[in-house]
């Protein structure tokens, strides 16, 4: 809709919304949501350089029927080779800073990957992140450091999303 509506359709929209509990917030809030369920996000998680395969997002592309469409042949090499990098999802191990995009992740003294997205998680209570990691780093129970100005601080994958609500 146009700018000079817009203030008038947000304070009639929270007007309606008010007896449901509805209140604003903003891109942090949207950020923190959907990280927590491990949503990706285009720009951080998700880009040109990336295949779904490596996204992890490899069930939203058929292989097997006839169609071509372009980089089917490096998604077909990398569905039989496998992947170098996956994106995965870990969790702060300790209380500390949390994770933020562009953070190097480390399996010892060899940098393993690089933080897409990351945020203290008020509903889990710990910070969370996804990172694009080396493949034998991406299995949920590896320990990695995170490495956060200068001080290094234990992260652990985990299965995917970090919360899901019950229904």
């Amino acid at each position: 809709f146009a700018n000079e509506i817009a203030e008038n359709f947000l304070f009639a929209l929270l007007e309606a919304g008010k007896p449901f509990g509805l209140k604003p917030c903003g891109l942090g809030a949207r950020d923190t949501l959907r990280l927590e369920a491990c949503l990706p996000l285009n720009g951080n998680d998700l880009s040109e350089k990336r295949t779904p395969l490596e996204a992890d997002l490899g069930f939203f592309v058929s292989l097997t029927k006839e169609a071509v469409f372009p980089g089917k042949d490096i998604l077909q090499k990398q569905k039989s080779e496998g992947v170098r990098e996956k994106l995965a999802a870990f969790r702060v191990k300790e209380k500390g800073p949390p994770p933020r995009p562009h953070y190097p992740l480390f399996q010892g003294a060899v940098q393993v990957g690089e933080v897409t997205s990351g945020a203290p998680s008020p509903t889990l209570g710990y910070g969370i992140g996804l990172a694009y990691v080396r493949t034998a780093c991406a299995e949920p129970g590896a320990t990695l450091e995170l490495e956060v100005r200068g001080t290094r601080v234990p992260v652990e994958v985990v299965k995917k999303p970090f919360y899901k609500r019950a229904v």
